[in-house]
């Protein structure tokens, strides 16, 4: 009699048990992760020291590259608690690291960073600023041939429509930076990509603007007048080529602070349809900060003559680092390409060849 009066109610309750087992599998699951995130906490790699950038680094293969094809891109801008590791170092003092504003959340993007501390920075962690052509191709892409309209590419990491709920920038309105990571949909699809190429802080590069070259720009730094000062230095005079060309890096890095490079990425007071501004290599802009770059055999040769003994902890930083998705499979080529040669071998060395070397 139950069983026939309460056919509909037994339908309900068999239904009401299934959920109420889901629930508890989805409790014991989330207790048991729980659990395991108590009992292994050496398990959490953290963002720390010289090595720290290790666990961000993700990979962009190119295929028109005309040398190494394998770029390493940090995930994230670099952060103030980046910074403030990098401002206690030896190098971080040398490059005068203490004056840029580090308080507040610690995942805040660095700014006020000019470009010969930027560079400084990307050394202590084994890496470089990049190109803008570096620059561009991570935030969207190589450029494709599509007939019958030539060579296209989106204009922003997630595709061509402007979306100012995808960055932050002035659309936006915030009017100050987000922590680093903050607009998902804001990043390229497929894979691990990096966030806020669009937005935030604007990033520093090494490509010079072409406004340098202007007989309009700022005489005091003007090319002329740089290329004026390297003749005038006998040991770089005598690199010059017909008619006392020389190469262009002489004449930059003679102009110094005043000479501007070209800062990507649309930050939180600019528009994202100016991605790109022409900043003097000296300025230090609440707006400016930075992101790493670099290639296979670079990042291989810096920690392949890495000279200070390693930690437990940097020991087991490179170490997922190299077993993280393809890495060993590209690096490994590279690395015992470099091993036969006669580069300077440190303490990373063994460990390298350990991972890479087969």
């Amino acid at each position: 009699m139950i069983r026939v009066a309460s056919q509909l109610g037994s339908r309900r309750a068999a239904r009401s048990g299934l959920a109420g087992a889901g629930l508890l599998l989805l409790g014991l699951l989330l207790g048991l992760g729980a659990a395991c995130t108590r009992e292994t906490p050496a398990l959490t790699q953290t963002r720390h020291g010289r090595f720290g950038s290790l666990r961000d680094l993700v990979l962009i293969e190119r295929t028109l590259a005309e040398g190494e094809r394998a770029l390493f891109v940090d995930r994230f801008e670099v952060t103030r608690e980046d910074w403030q590791q990098f401002a206690a170092s030896d190098v971080g003092r040398a490059a005068g690291a203490g004056s840029q504003d580090t308080t507040g959340d610690a995942a805040l993007p660095v700014a006020q960073v000019d470009l010969r501390q930027a560079r400084a920075f990307a050394r202590w962690r084994f890496a470089r600023l990049p190109t803008a052509d570096e620059w561009q191709l991570t935030s969207v892409g190589e450029v494709s041939l599509q007939l019958p309209w030539g060579l296209q590419r989106d204009l922003y990491p997630w595709g061509s429509k402007l979306d100012p709920t995808r960055a932050n920038t002035s659309e936006l309105g915030m009017g100050d930076v987000t922590p680093v990571g903050t607009f998902e949909s804001g990043r390229r699809t497929g894979g691990e990509t990096p966030y806020d190429l669009i937005g935030n802080v604007g990033e520093w590069t090494e490509t010079v603007a072409v406004a340098w070259c202007s007989e309009d720009f700022d005489p005091v730094a003007s090319l002329r007048r740089c290329q004026q000062q390297v003749l005038r230095t006998p040991a770089l005079a005598v690199w010059q080529g017909p008619a006392g060309l020389l190469p262009v890096c002489f004449a930059a890095e003679a102009g110094g602070p005043l000479v501007p490079r070209l800062v990507m990425g649309a930050d939180f007071t600019r528009p994202m349809t100016e991605p790109f501004e022409v900043v003097a290599a000296g300025d230090r802009r609440r707006s400016t900060g930075l992101r790493l770059f670099v290639s296979a055999g670079e990042l291989l040769r810096e920690l392949g003559s890495h000279q200070p003994g390693l930690t437990a902890d940097e020991k087991e930083q490179l170490r997922r680092f190299l077993r993280r998705g393809r890495n060993a499979e590209v690096l490994g080529p590279v690395w015992r390409r470099l091993r036969d040669s006669r580069m300077g071998r440190g303490p990373c060395a063994k460990l390298l060849d350990d991972e890479l070397g087969n």
